[in-house]
C-alpha cells in the first residue's frame, strides 16, 4: 500500500528536494519532444521522452485510490491512460500487471495480446507469449509492466487485434499507441486527426514503428503532455469516465 501512495503522490527523488518550482518547470519541459508530422497521408502527434526522463506505469487497488494524477503536478511530463479499465464500479485493470516490482492481479481479457515491460528505464514491447518471463523480470528488477492489444509486431500491423467493438465503429476516432521505433527509441503516438483503426496502424508502419501497443481511449482517453516550455497540452476531452481511469503510463522528471 505504501508503494501506491508513493506513486500516486509523485514524491520527488531526494536529489530534487529543495528545487524551486521555476527550475523544476524548466528542467521538466526539456524531458519531452513533441512533433506533429504526416505519415501515410495522416497527421500524427509523436511524443518522445528524453533519455534523462523516467518512464513508469502507475496503477492502484481500488481501496488505495486517493485520486488520479494531477495535471498540476509539475513532476509529470506526460500522463495517458494505459490498460483497459473493466468498469466504473470496480476500476479493475486489464491483465496482471506490475507496479514498482509488485505484481497485481487483473481481470482476464482476450484482447490483451501484448505487454510493455519497463526495466531499468528501458521500454520493451513484446507478445504475451513472453508474459510470465517479463512479469518475473519486472518483479525481480522492481520494474513496471502492463498488458494491452499488441497492434504491431516486428514492423507488421495487425488491425484485428484492436477489439471488434472499436473496429466496427463507423465514425472515425482518435487513436493512441505506445511504440518502440525501429531505432529502439520509445514514443507515444496519437492521431492528430480522427481516422479509422486501419489507417492509424498504416501510419505507424510508415512512421517506422517496430512494436506498438494500443492504449486505452474512448471515454478513458484524457491525458496531458508538457513540452519545450509550452503550456500543458490536454490530449483529449475530459469525459465523464475520466474520473474512473484506473491506471496510467507516465513520463516523469
Amino acid at each position: 500500500m505504501k508503494i501506491f501512495k508513493w506513486i500516486l503522490l509523485g514524491v520527488l527523488p531526494v536529489t530534487l528536494m529543495g528545487c524551486g518550482t521555476k527550475s523544476l518547470l524548466v528542467k521538466s519541459s526539456e524531458m519531452m519532444t513533441v512533433n506533429n508530422i504526416e505519415a501515410d497521408g495522416h497527421k500524427l502527434m509523436v511524443m518522445k521522452p528524453d533519455e534523462k526522463s523516467q518512464v513508469r506505469f502507475v496503477s492502484h487497488k481500488q481501496s488505495d485510490f486517493k485520486g488520479a494524477p494531477s495535471i498540476d503536478d509539475d513532476n509529470i511530463v506526460l500522463n495517458v491512460a494505459a490498460a483497459f479499465t473493466l468498469d466504473t464500479e470496480s476500476m479493475d485493470v486489464c491483465g496482471d500487471h506490475v507496479v514498482a516490482g509488485e505484481r497485481i492481479k487483473g481481470y482476464d481479457d482476450v484482447t490483451a495480446t501484448g505487454h510493455m515491460l519497463i526495466l531499468d528505464n528501458k521500454v520493451t514491447i513484446k507478445s504475451n507469449s513472453f508474459l510470465e518471463e517479463s512479469i518475473e523480470a519486472a518483479v525481480k528488477g522492481k520494474g513496471f509492466l502492463f498488458q494491452q492489444c499488441l497492434i504491431m509486431e516486428n514492423g507488421k500491423g495487425i488491425v484485428e487485434r484492436i477489439p471488434k467493438a472499436i473496429r466496427d465503429r463507423k465514425a472515425h476516432i482518435i487513436y493512441r499507441a505506445a511504440c518502440v521505433m525501429s531505432d529502439g527509441s520509445f514514443a507515444i503516438v496519437q492521431g492528430d486527426e480522427p481516422m479509422c483503426c486501419g489507417e492509424f496502424i498504416d501510419a505507424l508502419v510508415s512512421l517506422g514503428a517496430n512494436q506498438a501497443l494500443y492504449l486505452d481511449m474512448g471515454s478513458w482517453a484524457w491525458g496531458w503532455v508538457r513540452e519545450n516550455g509550452k503550456p500543458t497540452k490536454e490530449l483529449s476531452e475530459h469525459f465523464f469516465n475520466t474520473r474512473y481511469q484506473s491506471n496510467w503510463l507516465q513520463v516523469v522528471y
